[in-house]
């Protein structure tokens, strides 16, 4: 006796084939896909990985706010990475920092390298460091600290300046706040040696 085909039985019957045939379909994708090379889809060498990893080395890093007078600071570098035996201080390189004094008074700093403590407090620049002011000076040197609390500098070398003036020479340079407005000045110390050079007149 054949048994007639009803709707229920119809549905039974496609709830168990209509599956099959997926996985049919599926395993014929994977039979006929296109190999895939995973090592020549990874955009980034071996060795660049490995190194970023284990510096943990930052690209760019920003940091601004004010000092303790009032002036705008912001430092800046190309990279940067904590210190392998000292985690607590971070080691950059190219480093820049602008001191913004107020009346259009800037202080612009760059070196080579750079090393700042876990609270940037201060700053020590090492490198063919130049500053440059906007009142005129170029003075370069080869190493210097940087306190960013109270925008006070020292330099452990040597300094060569350039201004209006002329050429000036000395053992050391400080930069300190002073005054009732907080405005920042140069002192420098230990030999100070100015070869003068006139400024010529239009008659």
């Amino acid at each position: 006796m054949r048994r007639r085909l009803t709707y229920s039985t119809l549905v039974a019957w496609l709830k168990v084939l209509l599956p099959l045939a997926a996985l049919g379909l599926l395993s014929t994708l994977f039979l006929v896909s296109k190999q895939v090379d995973l090592e020549g889809a990874i955009p980034f060498a071996d060795v660049d990985l490995e190194q970023r990893l284990r510096d943990r080395q930052i690209t760019a890093p920003y940091f601004s706010g004010k000092t303790d007078h009032g002036h705008d600071i912001t430092v800046t570098s190309e990279t940067a990475h904590p210190d392998a035996e000292d985690p607590s201080r971070i080691i950059a390189q190219n480093v820049g920092a602008l001191l913004s004094i107020g009346g259009g008074t800037e202080i612009t700093v760059t070196a080579k390298e750079g090393e700042m403590d876990g609270r940037f407090q201060e700053l020590l620049l090492d490198g063919d460091v130049e500053i440059l002011t906007s009142t005129g000076y170029t003075i370069q040197t080869e190493a210097m600290t940087f306190g960013l609390e109270e925008a006070r500098a020292d330099t452990t070398s040597e300094v060569t300046a350039e201004s209006a003036l002329g050429e000036l020479q000395a053992g050391r340079m400080a930069l300190r706040p002073s005054g009732e407005n907080n405005e920042i000045y140069l002192f420098f110390t230990k030999g100070v040696r100015l070869v003068y050079t006139p400024q010529k007149t239009m008659r």
